[in-house]
């Protein structure tokens, strides 16, 4: 019921955009359009994500490059992605998103930075309308907002789900991962007795899945394609 409710909110949240764009004339989503988003026509279309993974009915892993989104799945995702990164802007540094809430779940990582969850935890299904995690550029508490994660936590060995319109949101997973006592990943897929002699335990992470989705822009850079793994400048 609680599945069947939310994809009835998703696709009434869903169609109010489209109808919004659609029926304003003011707005020209066609290629070239000045409201088109840049990143709907990503400069880079390599396949740059999945750890095993891919959209339902495509190849598993990812096969296929990224390319120029149609203007419904530009202005879809642009209404989700803006709303997202405008409730991200409410924690513009590491330590205020620790002091609401949001729990340090692994440290700087180059290219991608650390990640922190959403205090509402990591939802089993996809819901376009709120990030699940922060990405900050820093251990410090000053650390600057650089990114959003798009999350949902599926049974382990399943496909990623259908996600963002379109087909350039390409989710990743990793098959385990070594958390210590108070839950902060300290191991990305390494052996039982590494992990253990780290202080920490491995648990299965196949069904957790990832997409990360880019501020517009940070540090001078726009991104090539908002979907990308990787930041260019955390490092």
């Amino acid at each position: 019921m609680m599945r069947t409710r939310l994809i009835r909110t998703v696709a009434l949240v869903g169609a109010l955009a489209f109808t919004a764009v659609a029926c304003n004339p003011a707005v020209d989503w066609s290629a070239g359009g000045d409201e088109r988003r840049y990143w709907c026509d990503p400069a880079d279309t390599e396949v740059n994500d999945g750890h095993g993974g891919g959209h339902a009915g495509h190849d598993f892993p990812y096969t296929e490059e990224k390319g120029a989104l149609s203007w419904q799945d530009c202005a879809l995702n642009a209404f989700f992605i803006e709303h997202g990164a405008a409730q991200a802007a409410l924690y513009p540094t590491k330590s205020i998103a620790e002091a609401n809430g949001w729990l340090w779940l692994a440290p700087w990582i180059p290219g991608q930075g650390t990640h922190h969850v959403s205090p509402n935890g990591i939802p089993t299904t996809f819901d376009p309308s709120q990030p699940t995690m922060l990405m900050f550029d820093g251990n410090d508490d000053d650390a600057p907002l650089t990114g959003m994660v798009w999350a949902v936590n599926q049974p382990p060995g399943s496909h990623p789900p259908d996600g963002f319109a379109g087909d350039n949101d390409h989710w990743h997973s990793h098959q385990s991962l070594c958390f210590d006592s108070s839950a902060f990943i300290i191991g990305d897929s390494i052996s039982d007795e590494e992990c253990a002699a780290r202080g920490g335990v491995n648990l299965d992470t196949s069904g957790l899945w990832l997409v990360h989705v880019w501020l517009p822009e940070y540090e001078g850079w726009q991104t090539t394609d908002i979907f990308n793994k990787v930041h260019p400048d955390i490092n």
